[in-house]
């Protein structure tokens, strides 16, 4: 009979790979306003993706065309609802906003002193973890020293319903063929694929290390279900520089110096 762990688990799995299918789903679809710029979608964007081409606007903006003709940067007008609680977030102020956008959306207000502006402090505030804001339990030492080895099932896991659905890179093809083999034949580190996997697509600038800003969205998907995520890649930083390198995230989750070896060479691919 499967343990009451076990079950918990799959349920963690599940929900783990059910928002990943949401949030590859769901784009945030932004209604530019009447008055900042039509285009006529016959005709070349040339003369607006020009004037854009070097105007970087932050978060919860979009860049238009004032009455002169020039580029700038408004607040987005309109956000759509995801309408699912899972894609709602948490701020470290402990508000709760309908999407990332709703919130981006109030800081714009905010900076620009906008009258829409209905809670000043969001200038400040960062986004915690995705979902309803709620009371998240502490981790404790107990949960910490065993975390490891749930997060390697549940990554291997998601790396191989992530390939059935064909929502994965093609290079990674070899990666899952091969966890499978290992899983087939009981080896004890059948998820070392899926480790390696994670930090490939976590290190976007390829520097061979994770920094706290790669880490954030990763943190917030899973805060809500897994509540020592952040103390455990904590723990990871050994030398306390506020990034994880190749080094410190396989020694962290099991790997032996080869595994090392090998991600640092696939992930510079």
């Amino acid at each position: 009979m499967a343990s009451k762990s076990y079950f918990l688990l799959l349920i963690t799995i599940l929900s783990c790979q059910q928002f990943l299918l949401i949030q590859a789903e769901s784009e945030t679809k932004v209604e530019v306003q009447d008055e900042a710029v039509k285009i006529d979608e016959n005709k070349p964007l040339n003369d607006f993706q020009d004037r854009c081409a070097s105007t970087k606007c932050r978060d919860g903006e979009t860049c238009v065309l004032n009455k002169d003709g020039d580029a700038e940067c408004a607040c987005i007008p309109q956000c759509e609802d995801p309408k699912d609680e899972r894609l709602m977030v948490c701020t470290k102020a402990n508000h709760t906003y309908t999407s990332d956008c709703e919130f981006f959306q109030m800081q714009c207000w905010c900076r620009k002193k906008d009258e829409r502006c209905t809670r000043p402090e969001a200038v400040t505030d960062v986004i915690d973890y995705f979902g309803r804001c709620q009371n998240i339990g502490v981790c404790t030492e107990f949960e910490l020293d065993v975390f490891p080895k749930r997060m390697n099932i549940w990554l291997g896991e998601i790396l191989d319903a992530l390939f059935v659905r064909k929502d994965l890179d093609a290079k990674y093809a070899v990666l899952v063929d091969e966890a499978r083999k290992m899983k087939l034949s009981n080896t004890e580190k059948w998820w070392r694929n899926a480790v390696l996997w994670e930090f490939c697509e976590l290190d976007q600038t390829h520097d061979n290390a994770v920094n706290n800003e790669e880490l954030a969205r990763f943190v917030r998907s899973l805060k809500v279900l897994e509540h020592c995520i952040q103390p455990f890649l904590d723990h990871c930083d050994t030398d306390n520089d506020n990034k994880i390198s190749s080094e410190e995230w396989g020694t962290c989750l099991g790997l032996d110096k080869d595994d090392m070896a090998f991600l640092k060479t696939f992930c510079s691919h």
